[in-house]
C-alpha cells in the first residue's frame, strides 16, 4: 500500500515518468542526497508503486555489508535463479548458483566473469516477460564483486525493457565507480533530494502528529 508523501511533488513526477515513459533501451534514475533527507522513502514508494506492471529487483545494502562478495547481488536474484535457470548455459548458472551459495558443489570459485554472463542473461530472460526493474537503495554501500557485475550488465543491455532505480548518499561518501555512468547521459535522470520547505513541514507535522507549530518554532 502507498502512503501519502508530503512536499516530494517534483520527485513523484519524475518518477511516474521515469516508470511511464516509453523507452527504447535501459534507464537509470539516480536519487541523491543527504543521509536522512527522504531518499529511501522514495526510492521505496517507486519501486512499490512499479509492482505489478514491473518485475522489480531490489537491494538494499548496508555499509556492514562492503566486504561480502556478491552480497548485493544475492539481494537481487537469489529469488529469481530457479525461475530463470532452465533458460540459462548451464556454466552461467553453476557459477552464479555457487557465487550466491545455492549449491554445495565443492569445486574451485567461480571466475567473476562468468558471474557478470550469469547476471546479464537472467535480466534478458526476465525483460522478455515484462519490464524489468533493478532497484538498489544506498549504492554507496555496494559491496565491490556486486556494483562491477551491475556495472557490465548495464553497459551491454541495448533494447530490453529495464530500468534502474538507485538512491545514493552524497555526504561523506565516495560515488560507486562506473555505476552512473554506464549508460549513456541522455539515459540517465538524477534528481538532487533536498530539504522540504517550511510550508511542507508544518503539514507533515500537523497530519502525523496532530500538532501545529509557531512560525518561530516551525523554522527552528
Amino acid at each position: 500500500m502507498l502512503m501519502e508523501i508530503i512536499g516530494r511533488d517534483r520527485e513523484l513526477e519524475a518518477i511516474t515518468t521515469f516508470l511511464d515513459r516509453e523507452q527504447d533501451g535501459p534507464q537509470v534514475l539516480l536519487l541523491e542526497g543527504e543521509a536522512g533527507i527522504g531518499k529511501t522513502t522514495l526510492w521505496n514508494q517507486a519501486a512499490t508503486a512499479a509492482e505489478p506492471a514491473h518485475r522489480v529487483l531490489r537491494a538494499s545494502p548496508r555499509e556492514i555489508e562492503t566486504r561480502i562478495s556478491f552480497a548485493s547481488i544475492g539481494d537481487l536474484l537469489t529469488d529469481v535463479v530457479e525461475e530463470a535457470a532452465d533458460r540459462l548455459p548451464g556454466a552461467q548458472r553453476r557459477a552464479l548458483e555457487r557465487a550466491l551459495l545455492m549449491t554445495d558443489d565443492d569445486g574451485p570459485q567461480p571466475e567473476p566473469q562468468a558471474i557478470a554472463f550469469a547476471c546479464l542473461s537472467i535480466l534478458r530472460v526476465l525483460a522478455r516477460a515484462r519490464p524489468v526493474l533493478v532497484a538498489v537503495d544506498d549504492i554507496q554501500w555496494l559491496d565491490q564483486p556486486s556494483a562491477s557485475v551491475l556495472v557490465y550488465a548495464a553497459r551491454r543491455l541495448h533494447d530490453e525493457d529495464i530500468r534502474f532505480l538507485l538512491a545514493r548518499r552524497t555526504n561523506g561518501t565516495a560515488e560507486v565507480p562506473g555505476l552512473g555512468t554506464a549508460i549513456p547521459e541522455e539515459a540517465l535522470r538524477r534528481i538532487v533530494v533536498g530539504p522540504l520547505s517550511a510550508g511542507a513541514i508544518q503539514r507533515l507535522v500537523r497530519e502525523r502528529l496532530d500538532v501545529t507549530l509557531s512560525r518561530p518554532a516551525l523554522h527552528r
